[in-house]
């Protein structure tokens, strides 16, 4: 489980990507919208692999790394691809498939059932980065993806709340700036036997 642990955290370390929050309380979260994508481009980009990012930090090679656990991944709005997005990126770097059928990947809104919430070009990004990282460096853990109905903070703690009920990794790449009362959402992140893990800004 540590082994694990620290694969999550160094995942996060690689992902190092923040949506960052409105100021004051937060209202709401946004994600990075840098990547342009051009149809009919004939040259792949050029990037770290999951075999090169598992060999700089010395993470385990097999395909069962994570076997038995889940990593829920918070995020807003719907990525409605998302699964087939993920069998491209698994399919690309000889990852095992991953998909609701085998068990291995789960989607749900932020109260656990199917009502997704609409479409976010800007989230749907960040849901494919998590989702897509987070099974290459723990192939054999189960996906459980949470999208909040929204990015504000009432619903992304809402699907916080789920995702801690049903995962033993629970990882956010949103993040708020300090402010006063923070302390009083704490509750929101704890949980027997479960890790959090949060991106720490760009």
């Amino acid at each position: 489980m540590r082994r694990l642990a620290s694969l999550v955290a160094a995942l996060l370390l690689v992902l190092a990507i923040t949506a960052p929050v409105e100021a004051g309380p937060p209202r709401g979260l946004a994600a990075h919208n840098y990547l342009r994508v051009r149809p009919n481009v004939s040259s792949s980009p050029t990037g770290l692999s999951p075999a090169t990012v598992k060999s700089a930090y010395g993470f385990p090679t097999s395909s069962t790394a994570g076997a038995g656990t889940t990593i829920a991944i918070v995020d807003a709005y719907d990525h409605p691809k998302i699964e087939s997005d993920l069998a491209v990126f698994s399919t690309q770097f000889g990852l095992p498939a991953c998909t609701t059928a085998n068990g291995c990947f789960t989607k749900v809104d932020q109260n656990g059932g199917t009502s997704y919430p609409k479409r976010n070009a800007g989230w749907a990004l960040e849901i494919a980065l998590d989702v897509e990282w987070a099974h290459a460096i723990a192939p054999g853990a189960r996906i459980l993806l949470v999208e909040a109905t929204s990015n504000s903070f009432t619903n992304l703690l809402a699907a916080e709340d789920y995702a801690r009920t049903h995962a033993q990794y629970v990882s956010n790449s949103w993040g708020a700036a300090e402010f006063s009362g923070e302390s009083s959402y704490d509750s929101h992140f704890s949980g027997s036997g479960v890790s959090f893990f949060v991106s720490s800004g760009d």
